[in-house]
């Protein structure tokens, strides 16, 4: 999950989803929802499926339209549902899935349905959230873990990763301390400017997975 869109999410998972497989782990990277699959450029869905020791099944949710996903949706006559979305993770046969969100935390999915929901809905074993390395990140990762912890106090604590953003600011490089120091979060971790499956993002992701417990 996010703290905003383009913030680097299937960057980071395909990098948790590649140093799992690396270390001999049948994993599979999901991402059960999508916009903007036009039949042409690799999508987020496949670049998750390629660096997976498991190939997962085609998404349930796959629209044309780059727009959020409730709009696509809602264009096609599609309702997501989150009964839908929830099994279709559940039947995957990797014993160890990485599932991508689509969009940010309160990202709509529907009326009255954000994937917050959906995150409460599959009741996962981690929670990872991601953020750009620059001014304003404070709060957007504190309001996310709010949203958090009002909605699903039930799960377990998330990790935050930040991503390095295309123009630096003169936060960059801090903001991870000063998550810390703030006491926002105690658990951050950030990844370098690089391919997901470079050494070094592989080398944070790996770091990720230990701070996750996996």
């Amino acid at each position: 999950m996010g703290t905003g869109t383009g913030v680097g999410k299937t960057h980071v998972s395909v990098a948790l989803v590649a140093a799992l497989a690396a270390r001999g782990a049948q994993v599979s990277g999901l991402k059960p929802i999508e916009s903007g699959v036009d039949g042409a450029s690799t999508t987020d869905a496949d670049q998750l499926a390629l660096v997976s020791s498991i190939e997962p099944e085609a998404a349930p949710y796959r629209f044309a339209e780059p727009v959020s996903p409730h709009l696509a949706a809602r264009r096609c006559g599609v309702a997501i549902s989150l009964d839908v979305a929830t099994a279709w993770v559940a039947r995957q046969p990797a014993p160890v899935v990485i599932v991508e969100s689509a969009g940010a935390l309160l990202s709509p999915l529907g009326p009255g349905l954000a994937n917050a929901d959906l995150v409460r809905a599959l009741a996962p074993d981690a929670l990872v959230l991601v953020g750009l390395d620059r001014l304003g990140i404070l709060h957007e990762v504190a309001s996310c873990l709010l949203v958090l912890r009002a909605l699903a106090p039930g799960l377990p604590p998330a990790l935050v990763v930040l991503n390095p953003p295309a123009a630096v600011d003169a936060s960059t490089g801090t903001n991870a301390g000063e998550l810390e120091s703030l006491g926002i979060t105690s658990n951050t971790v950030v990844m370098p400017r690089a391919a997901p499956t470079a050494p070094a993002s592989l080398a944070s992701a790996q770091l990720a997975l230990a701070r996750l417990g996996l």
